[in-house]
């Protein structure tokens, strides 16, 4: 059975897609044979990083629920239903065709019709949660599942039955690893002995930590051996470059290179996704979190509290980030033991056989 067909359905962000991905990896390195049909939409991250990594995609018409009264959004969510109708016709027809022995979904509102109807269709299912807090989809297709594998033993209560639930970790993709300090700061050009502080906010940069961050740059400089690596989005990257001209301090639209980043980076500043907490703890770095305030359920906040909670991070909100980022910024920039044990801790959750934990557990399933 190593010829084992298998549909994955992810959509919308990376936090979904690229765990996704993970799985199909590990799929095809355990078991070559196997034909692997993803499942997404023609609008979000699956439709350009999936292909690219060689993998087969199928795109279905699909949207959730906009929570906004703007002109727009009122009748995308008018349009909705009639979007779901037809993303359940397409995906019975690809169901139908395709024959997989099993459904993998990770998330976004097109996992929805893909996992129903496989269960409808007696197919075995797998669901892979990657927050603290399970989305709304996770949490309704559940019932349906025959195992749910979740990143955080935190999401655990929500779920009603707890028989088919197992914390595996979030599956990070192949290539991210730690490498030489030294050699990480050559790639960015940065001095590779001064301490530096990485600053992420997702691929599009995060707004109101590039502001903070404008406001405290003068003073965390003159600290004298600090680095500051800061990922600022293309929207902000003109703005920050103008005021901020300084031998220690690299900025980029966006860093392809992340096992350089994290490898050379003694303290990060980021966001709370899911997939990011999971890189920064499979390298070990601390961590200042400031949750995006308007995600989905809430769950950055969730998933951010999971790491303060056990030491490894402390968690910022975004609306006391101008008054708490510089002493927070400060005490830890110049607590080097206190920096020694959030690390430990961060390097403690890290789950980094979490792709091959799920895919042995989906051969279980199978009797493979």
């Amino acid at each position: 059975m190593e010829n084992v067909r298998v549909i994955i359905a992810a959509g919308g962000t990376g936090g979904h897609v690229f765990p996704a991905l993970a799985l199909g990896e590990e799929i095809r390195n355990q078991l070559p044979d196997a034909d692997i049909l993803f499942i997404g939409t023609n609008r979000g991250l699956e439709d350009r990083v999936i292909p690219q990594a060689g993998f087969r995609l199928k795109t279905i018409i699909m949207s959730g629920l906009v929570r906004s009264f703007s002109p727009i959004d009122v009748i995308r969510n008018i349009l909705m239903p009639f979007k779901l109708f037809f993303g359940m016709i397409q995906s019975l027809l690809i169901l139908r065709r395709f024959k997989p022995a099993i459904v993998i979904g990770c998330g976004g509102y097109v996992t929805a019709p893909v996992v129903w109807l496989a269960a409808k269709m007696a197919i075995k299912i797998l669901l892979q949660e990657q927050n603290s807090r399970p989305g709304r989809t996770t949490l309704f297709l559940s019932k349906y599942a025959d195992e749910v594998h979740l990143n955080y033993e935190d999401a655990a209560h929500f779920f009603g039955k707890t028989d088919k639930l197992k914390v595996s970790g979030n599956p990070i993709r192949e290539g991210l690893r730690k490498i030489d300090r030294q050699e990480a700061a050559r790639f960015f050009e940065i001095h590779p002995n001064n301490k530096t502080l990485l600053v992420v906010g997702g691929s599009l940069g995060a707004h109101s930590i590039n502001l903070a961050l404008l406001d405290i740059i003068d003073e965390l400089l003159q600290l004298n051996d600090i680095n500051v690596l800061w990922q600022s989005g293309k929207n902000d990257y003109d703005g920050i470059v103008r005021k901020v001209r300084h031998d220690h301090v690299k900025v980029l639209k966006f860093i392809d290179n992340m096992s350089a980043a994290y490898s050379c980076a003694d303290l990060v500043l980021s966001r709370a996704g899911a997939m990011t907490l999971s890189e920064i703890t499979m390298i070990g770095i601390p961590a200042v979190l400031v949750p995006y305030p308007y995600a989905a359920e809430n769950h950055q906040e969730y998933n951010a509290r999971s790491l303060a909670e056990r030491n490894a991070a402390v968690m910022i909100l975004n609306s006391e980030l101008k008054q708490e980022l510089k002493p927070v910024l400060f005490e830890l920039l110049k607590s080097p033991d206190k920096l020694k044990r959030m690390r430990q801790n961060s390097f403690a959750l890290r789950q980094p056989d979490a792709a091959k934990k799920i895919i042995d557990s989906m051969k279980v399933l199978l009797g493979i």
